[in-house]
């Protein structure tokens, strides 16, 4: 007898069943809905690497090909009405041939949908996969979890992030949702009854075995999830199923290295001479010739990578940096997996009876782990994200992992205690992720308040603008209320605002002179972060001595494997004139005392 045959079949039980698969459908038909409808034009312009996937897109469904020319950019400036700003090109033979330097899976899904809706059709496709899949993992979980399965699905992507990538051209929902077929057809085997005719058993496991090779060749760092696929072969039959799922994940491979290196003269898309390109560079073919592509992306400018260069910088790393990477991970203000996947908990109540469970936890922490080593300094995907993008993929596993039985009360809790970190997503799913002042429009105040930031993220910009060198010390702001001078010589902060901001040295600090300029009655309050040992005033103004406490954190940056001490500092002006108040600050070697 199977699980699945155990499970309550009552009256109630019956209905809560069909109330939970009610829930789930709606919830989709919703979304689908909202991508009928989404009105692209209200966002000021593309997003993190969506002008790549999308021309890519474009030129595989009107061109039938990867290659990019000046009617690709053309059409997509007519139809987007935007210049593809960050678009990301690759070429093996000086410019002669220009492919897109992305790999080309997700553009080939998008092409039939992009064809018949130019303008929606990205949106409506990443709605229709995404629902497929999370049908496929309700109807394979609800023998495990039982009748409430569907409404569990539905809280593990619309009481998260998750349902927002919807709005935006990147392949990270496209990966996720190849995970959850794979992994919901693995589960299906492992939790019932497996087919018995060899073709079925064959054709499923080459299914595994595609998806999977689809998602470790675009991001090989998700290799690990081969290991569920393997421990999930059944024991009766299980030379066929193996053949299956092996033959399944090399013709991925295969085809995707041979297209790649038809069109790029690299093996991958992250291979040859490539680059990104913005309307400040110009486009090849378009604002510069395409036989001077060499020497646009030489030196420094070329983005491309070999897996050996990268793996001889591996084994340089830091345990200090790995504590605070974890703290990130799990609760980062802009990043962290409890804030924005909160569900994620009820996946890991009870404790599995299987080594294929265990094994999800083996795949979760070895991921984890490799980007942790791999990029330490950007293990959320940049530029573009949502909270931990690269997380997607792998979100699945959270999904399989669970092994006991949901109960209602568990998603009320569950959605509760994610409303807070989730509701600006809930107002307005379809919104521009930046607000006007270019911070994050999905971090909510609740988490702007009580979570730590990612001091390690080097892409992460909260309050809208880079960090700066200011007089020997790294400066990072947290708020839109500060920001550099124009001539870069002194820090500005909105007068009536509060302001939050990171210094960084290369030495511990003890304290810093903090020089307001202006009229002697100017002054600034320290909240948080330090306490004022002197204040006077001198030729420029009221001049400030701030004894610094322990360092906010203490690790490795991406510019120098050496630590550096972390100071944070949260300031307030109480004068309510208008316009800026100006202050320098610099490091001192002694501290004042009375």
């Amino acid at each position: 007898m199977s699980f699945g045959s155990q499970l309550d079949t009552t009256p109630v039980s019956v209905a809560a069943k069909r109330a939970s698969w009610t829930v789930l459908l709606i919830l989709m038909v919703v979304l689908l809905v909202a991508s009928v409808t989404f009105d692209r034009s209200t966002w000021p312009g593309m997003f993190g690497d969506e002008s790549t996937y999308l021309m890519a897109a474009q030129s595989l469904a009107w061109d039938g090909d990867l290659d990019f020319s000046r009617h690709d950019y053309e059409r997509f400036v007519d139809l987007w009405n935007t210049a593809p700003e960050g678009l990301v090109l690759q070429s093996g033979d000086g410019g002669r041939s220009i492919t897109y330097g992305k790999p080309f899976f997700y553009p080939l899904v998008l092409a039939p949908a992009v064809r018949l809706f130019p303008a929606r059709g990205p949106f409506i496709a990443n709605v229709l996969i995404l629902a497929l899949a999370s049908i496929l993992s309700a109807k394979v979980l609800s023998r495990r979890l039982g009748e409430l399965a569907p409404l569990w699905v539905a809280t593990l992507i619309f009481a998260t992030v998750v349902f927002v990538y919807a709005f935006q051209v990147h392949a990270d929902l496209f990966l996720l949702s190849c995970s959850a077929i794979a992994l919901s057809l693995v589960f299906a085997r492992v939790d019932g009854e497996e087919p018995r005719a060899s073709a079925s058993l064959i054709l499923r496991w080459s299914v595994v075995g595609a998806l999977i090779g689809l998602v470790v060749y675009s991001r090989p760092l998700y290799v690990p999830l081969i290991l569920p696929a393997f421990l999930g072969l059944p024991r009766r039959g299980w030379a066929r199923a193996f053949c299956g799922l092996t033959l399944g994940a090399l013709i991925v491979v295969l085809v995707s290295a041979t297209v790649h290196r038809i069109n790029g003269g690299a093996w991958t898309s992250y291979g040859g001479e490539r680059r990104g390109f913005y309307s400040s560079t110009g486009y090849p073919g378009v604002d510069f010739p395409a036989e001077a592509w060499s020497a646009e992306v030489a030196g420094p400018n070329n983005a491309a990578w070999s897996e050996a260069e990268r793996l001889s910088k591996i084994p340089r790393t830091s345990l200090s940096l790995w504590g605070w990477n974890s703290l990130y991970f799990l609760v980062g203000r802009d990043i962290g997996l409890l804030p924005y996947f909160f569900p994620v908990v009820l996946g890991l109540m009870g404790w599995p009876k299987r080594w294929v469970y265990w094994s999800l936890l083996a795949v979760l922490l070895a991921s984890i782990a490799a980007f942790f080593l791999y990029r330490p300094f950007n293990f959320y995907g940049g530029g573009g994200a949502v909270a931990n993008r690269y997380l997607l993929a792998l979100y699945p596993v959270f999904w399989f992992m669970a092994s006991r039985r949901i109960k209602l009360r568990h998603i009320i809790i569950t959605v509760l205690v994610a409303a807070p970190f989730v509701w600006p997503l809930w107002r307005d799913p379809r919104g521009y992720p930046l607000r006007s002042n270019r911070t994050y429009a999905f971090v909510s105040d609740t988490a702007f308040r009580f979570l730590p930031y990612e001091t390690t993220q080097s892409h992460l910009k909260p309050a809208g603008r880079s960090d700066v060198e200011h007089n020997g010390m790294w400066v990072k702001f947290l708020t839109p209320t500060l920001r550099p001078s124009r001539d870069g010589t002194a820090l500005l902060l909105d007068r009536g605002t509060r302001g939050e901001l990171l210094v960084g040295s290369s030495k511990p600090l003890i304290a810093i002179d903090l020089q307001l300029r202006g009229a002697q009655d100017e002054t600034i309050e320290i909240l948080e972060g330090a306490s004022v040992a002197r204040d006077e005033t001198n030729s420029e103004g009221r001049r400030l001595r701030l004894d610094l406490g322990k360092p906010r954190a203490t690790h490795p940056m991406w510019w120098t494997w050496n630590d550096v001490y972390i100071y944070e500092l949260k300031l307030l002006s109480p004068s309510q004139a208008e316009g800026r108040l100006v202050f320098t600050m610099r490091p001192t070697i002694e501290r004042v005392v009375g």
